[in-house]
């Protein structure tokens, strides 16, 4: 089988809370042992990549949904391929907006993720009525996942802001701000990781993990055919749509499924090794 580049989304693909089946790990390994190369593409900033899933080994990683590119070539530092920012005048609008409806978000440095004025607020009063031993569980799941290295403020003038993460339980929603801004800036609807609260993400215009994985193709000299992507949820459809094979989680979204070239198990179900055995990966 000819050399194929597979791209990895991590939250409820790769890994669920940073674990990552046993089965998925093995197959992985195989898949590089085969030759075959294996990029992350996370809609994670690249500072808030768990340690424990680099340590497995990536031929490359595609982090804040595309706006941010690194390969990994054998025995040599990382290679900036691409990086993509907000313009101050349309990142400006967009936080004002925001905080006129009072939504709690993040902004997204490659090195940095600010939380916006209205993050903690929203936290306290989600899990207010909550019993404390889960609050203090679901407090240590978002200090190791989605507030890593959480700072307050805003960033400078002078800052690449990559992408913006938001909930829905402001006074602004999805649809108001694609209204808004969908003519400038790309947006996606998730499910917050760890949290499972509506929200979405936004990024600069004509950055997505589909562009991303073109990118990555054409700096390794690949065909769109030797392109395999595998999602689980509406940041990942744009990467399945341009790939040669675009695989859902047995666990994404219905809508993502339906557009898919191909569904596979659930990620407790070793979906993922399963898909990489059916498409001769491994």
């Amino acid at each position: 089988m000819n050399q194929k580049i597979v791209f990895l989304d991590i939250d409820g693909t790769l890994a669920n809370y940073d674990r990552v089946p046993r089965s998925a790990r093995r197959a992985c390994r195989k898949a590089r042992q085969n030759g075959h190369l294996l990029y992350i593409c996370t809609g994670r900033p690249r500072i808030q990549i768990s340690p424990r899933i680099l340590k497995m080994g990536f031929d490359g990683v595609v982090s804040s949904g595309g706006a941010y590119i690194e390969t990994a070539e054998p025995g040599q530092a990382p290679k900036l391929l691409f990086r993509a920012f907000f313009e101050q005048k349309t990142l400006r609008r967009l936080l004002d907006y925001l905080n006129a409806g009072k939504n709690p978000y993040m902004i997204e440095l490659p090195g940095k993720v600010f939380a916006g004025p209205y993050l903690k607020s929203w936290f306290d009063t989600v899990y207010a009525g909550q019993p404390r031993t889960f609050r203090t569980f679901m407090e240590k799941i978002f200090m190791r996942i989605l507030f890593r290295k959480l700072v307050q403020g805003e960033p400078s003038s002078g800052d690449s802001v990559c992408k913006i993460v938001f909930l829905e339980s402001g006074g602004v929603d999805f649809e108001a701000l694609q209204k808004e801004f969908g003519g400038e800036c790309e947006l996606f609807r998730n499910s917050i990781p760890v949290s499972y609260m509506k929200g979405g993400e936004i990024s600069p215009r004509g950055v997505h993990k589909g562009s991303a994985l073109e990118k990555v193709a054409a700096y390794h000299g690949a065909s769109r055919e030797d392109t395999i992507a595998f999602g689980d949820s509406d940041n990942d459809r744009t990467m399945l749509e341009y790939a040669g094979v675009g695989i859902a989680m047995g666990n994404a979204d219905q809508t993502l499924k339906q557009g898919a070239d191909d569904v596979t198990d659930t990620i407790g179900n070793d979906g993922l090794a399963k898909a990489f055995k059916k498409h001769g990966l491994i």
